[in-house]
């Protein structure tokens, strides 16, 4: 980005005019200035990442526990347009996300999981290994801090995180990781936390014990990060069951136990008469450990655990990876997930009964293992 293109960013941002801020919803462009993060050796070269975000937020008025525990939050949605560094090997980006902004003391940190498009590919340049999909999965942690620069808006920096993979839908798939920094002009009202008196929060008894259930179905290809590229892609099909406690009628914490069934791995025991005898399934049985933070409409929930019983994950690193390593050990034992649900009814309004659609991706430890939709049921008791 030149520096003449830079200063006419800032010169339309400042000219920007928030709409609707009398309803509480504002409008903020924002330009980001970065660098890709390597995440393999012989990475490609690349410059800076330069970008254009827009983000509509709309902050939360409604008296209720959570809006009063966050300190009334802003949810909004923003759309990107990014030039990566070097556009012979990634192209460019494009992304829309739904965010989460939590004003702090000192400054506001923002949330957000949603997806993104790239223009390029490893079918387009094979030195991509980082992007094999153009749609991918896209999360970014932020950080703003806000000054009082202008008479009637603040100037606002942030500096954060920002990564893209498909979940190991389509091979290769490293991933893309970003480091960024940001510049925005803000209405004066985003600045700083409102204080609040957290009345209906005060009760350290304020618990709910919960009963959850989910079915969901993912899919993926059959290798490591980076090959065999153009495999099949095939069904993995998940069921779990938990119990946990709603603290503060907001955050969920709860344990329980899943199962797993990998086509992929039950096909390659049919082919193989050697795992036949070995007796070896291609299913995977966990205990599971999670958080849930409760947004109306919205659940951001994170899980990780350990697999009770993976007897094919040998078999398959023994071919496509490394079964003499500590990584090996890790992604053997500690499965993770993260990612998005969406509830029928609102859980601010604490319902007994509650469905939800959600879509997560998977791991083994912290490498992709698959991406996934489910249904799921919860009951408060």
């Amino acid at each position: 980005m030149s520096i003449k293109t830079f200063c006419l960013l800032i010169s339309i941002i400042y000219c920007f005019e928030a709409t609707g801020q009398e309803n509480k919803r504002y409008v903020i462009p924002e330009i980001l200035i970065g660098s890709i993060v390597p995440n393999y050796l012989k990475s490609p070269s690349f410059g800076v990442k330069t970008g254009l975000a827009v983000t509509y937020y709309k902050s939360a008025e409604a008296q209720t526990a959570t809006n009063q525990y966050y300190k009334y939050p802003l949810l909004g949605v923003q759309a990107g347009f990014y030039n990566l560094g070097n556009t012979k090997v990634y192209g460019h980006e494009i992304n829309l996300m739904p965010v989460l902004g939590l004003r702090m003391k000192k400054g506001m940190f923002q949330w957000g999981i949603g997806a993104s498009y790239f223009t390029k590919t490893y079918r387009e340049n094979e030195k991509n290994q980082s992007i094999g999909s153009h749609f991918n999965w896209a999360f970014q942690w932020m950080y703003y801090w806000s000054y009082d620069v202008f008479m009637k808006r603040n100037l606002r920096l942030g500096v954060g995180y920002r990564h893209s993979s498909n979940g190991h839908v389509q091979l290769p798939n490293y991933g893309l990781n970003s480091a960024v920094f940001s510049i925005a002009i803000t209405a004066k009202e985003l600045k700083t936390s409102r204080n609040v008196t957290r009345k209906i929060n005060s009760n350290p008894n304020n618990r709910t014990l919960f009963i959850k259930a989910r079915s969901g179905i993912g899919f993926h290809e059959f290798g490591n990060t980076t090959s065999p590229v153009g495999g099949e892609k095939k069904l993995v099909f998940s069921q779990s069951f938990g119990v946990g406690i709603i603290f503060n009628e907001h955050f969920r914490w709860y344990a329980g136990f899943g199962t797993r069934h990998y086509q992929h791995f039950a096909d390659s025991i049919n082919k193989s008469i050697e795992l036949q005898n070995l007796n070896v399934h291609p299913n995977n049985h966990f205990f599971l450990m999670g958080v849930e933070y409760l947004i109306y409409h919205v659940g951001i929930s994170i899980e990780g655990g350990i697999n009770i019983s993976k007897p094919f994950y040998y078999h398959f690193s023994e071919r496509f990876e490394n079964t003499e390593s500590v990584k090996y050990t890790l992604k053997k034992l500690f499965p993770s997930r993260m990612g998005l649900k969406l509830y029928l009814i609102n859980t601010a309004k604490n319902p007994r009964h509650n469905f939800y659609v959600a879509t997560h991706i998977n791991a083994n430890f912290g490498q992709a293992d698959f991406s996934e939709a489910s249904l799921g049921y919860v009951l408060n008791l």
